[in-house]
């Protein structure tokens, strides 16, 4: 009698705990993942001596405005999945210049597909004034509907 008893709890538990093991995560398009956010040192120049732009800032979706001054650059990072045909499309002010536009998709194990990865966009600070940096992520033949994840920085340039 014991046996079966322990077998019918042993069942029940098992039962209860397999779904949460099995099931996939679920992300909605509309809570993207969270990246990081750092301020770096400012420097003097904004492109190196080996060509690389460093950034003075950087932002993502849990940053929505900036104060700066001009002739700072700012590293904005967002997650994508181009993979999917979803992608960031990016509009700047007038007071912004966009220095580099680059998709770096995710470590994966060799043969994966479907992954995505981070879009970074370095824009540099050009004008005083409110500038902003707004995108829309969405697949490219798909018309707006107003449900589609938006991120706006605002910035404050001085």
């Amino acid at each position: 009698m014991d046996k079966i008893v322990t077998f019918i709890i042993l069942l029940v538990v098992a039962l209860l705990l397999i779904p949460g093991c099995i099931a996939e995560e679920q992300v909605s398009a509309n809570e993207p993942k969270i990246v990081s956010v750092i301020e770096t040192v400012a420097v003097n120049d904004s492109v190196a001596s080996n060509n690389t732009i460093v950034t003075d800032y950087t932002a993502d979706e849990n940053v929505t405005s900036l104060n700066v001054t001009v002739n700072k650059t700012i590293l904005v990072e967002l997650p994508e999945n181009p993979t999917t045909g979803y992608t960031w499309n990016i509009t700047l002010t007038n007071g912004l210049e966009l220095l580099n536009d680059t998709y770096i998709p995710d470590k994966t194990a060799e043969g994966m597909v479907g992954v995505g990865g981070i879009h970074e966009w370095i824009i540099k600070t050009i004008a005083t004034g409110d500038q902003s940096f707004n995108g829309i992520y969405k697949q490219a033949w798909e018309p707006v509907t107003g449900n589609e994840s938006t991120y706006t920085l605002n910035l404050l340039v001085e």
